[in-house]
């Protein structure tokens, strides 16, 4: 079981703190409409939701900024939104978290993706998404490179959060990659099916056993296949690492020597697994460039992941929390 010394435990989540990290990919506004159900519509056999609270969170890369955010972090995004007043509840969120806007980059040919989840008590009833899938174009691309290009000397990393909603392309990963490894740069991508052969010598990609299974071509179903297909997408990728998120069973990390380690769940409870890929990457990455090993910041990812999994909707955890939990759980 994995172990942390409490000094360099402490150190870690400190350096957390003076760590600046950019993420590009696809931003979204969460939308959630929560109300009760006490009746079926007698117009057709669906529940009748009656609304009590209606509420507006970051979604997709943003998510993953607002995690990023609550560990300590300074934190810019780069990414592309429509023109119109999703837009603008976007921007809004973002300026009240003191998140910077100058590289959100508006397209007045697309819509802002927006997903509204409809929950009656702490069930999800339906989910209903206002998106566009289609690639944005070049002249967009290569702006958001030369955001990434304006922010090398200030970052410790980047993060590539792919949702499939057309930020993310094949030449964008080639030049963030370039340009990362020209500093030196940790670079972590949170995979589509899509994109996943695109991701040519990143330095960790976190799939799920599903994305897993696509980008290797093996049906997963015992552990052994597991480990065959990370091994063959880290070899057909060249990145450094695969960390595979894997539900219930906690992830596994495969790391640049070949060297694999099983990282239980430590989830009490599971509500809503929405947003917690988004939480294990900004954990991962951060932890990671505060001088943990990747096995530590697995192991601290992990942590967070099983806290946001017991709240309704994207959640995301506090630094303070996060470490008087990884105290308990791995110092012990």
């Amino acid at each position: 079981m994995l172990r942390i010394e409490k000094n360099r435990l402490k150190r870690i989540f400190e350096a957390m703190r003076s760590r600046s990290i950019l993420v590009i990919g696809d931003l979204m506004l969460d939308q959630y409409i929560w109300g009760r159900v006490e009746r079926i519509s007698p117009e057709a056999p669906v529940p009748v939701v009656e609304v009590q609270e209606e509420r507006f969170k970051l979604g997709g890369a943003g998510n993953v900024a607002n995690n990023l955010l609550s560990l300590g972090a300074a934190v810019r995004i780069a990414a592309v939104t429509g023109s119109d007043t999703n837009a603008e509840t976007l921007l809004g969120i973002l300026k009240d978290l003191c998140i910077p806007t100058d590289y959100l980059l508006p397209d007045p040919t697309r819509k802002t993706t927006v997903k509204t989840r409809i929950i009656a008590q702490t069930q999800q009833v339906a989910r209903i998404d206002r998106e566009e899938r289609a690639l944005v174009s070049g002249a967009l691309g290569e702006q958001i490179i030369s955001c990434l290009k304006d922010s090398l000397h200030d970052i410790d990393a980047v993060i590539i959060s792919d949702y499939g909603k057309g930020v993310v392309s094949k030449n964008l990963i080639r030049d963030a990659v370039k340009l990362a490894r020209s500093r030196k740069l940790p670079l972590s991508v949170d995979p589509k099916e899509r994109n996943i052969a695109f991701y040519q010598n990143v330095s960790v990609i976190t799939p799920n056993v599903r994305e897993l299974s696509f980008g290797a071509g093996i049906k997963i179903e015992e552990e052994h296949h597991l480990r065959e297909a990370a091994l063959k997408v880290k070899a057909l990728l060249g990145c450094d690492m695969v960390l595979v998120t894997r539900g219930e069973h906690g992830m596994s990390l495969f790391e640049k020597d070949g060297s694999s380690t099983d990282i239980p769940t430590t989830a009490k409870a599971v509500f809503d697994v929405t947003g917690a890929g988004d939480t294990v990457i900004s954990c991962f990455t951060l932890a990671w460039a505060s001088g943990a090993t990747p096995i530590e910041a697995a192991g601290i990812a992990n942590i967070a992941a099983g806290l946001v999994v017991a709240e309704v909707g994207a959640a995301s955890v506090s630094r303070e929390r996060l470490y008087d939990v990884c105290r308990e759980e791995l110092c012990g």
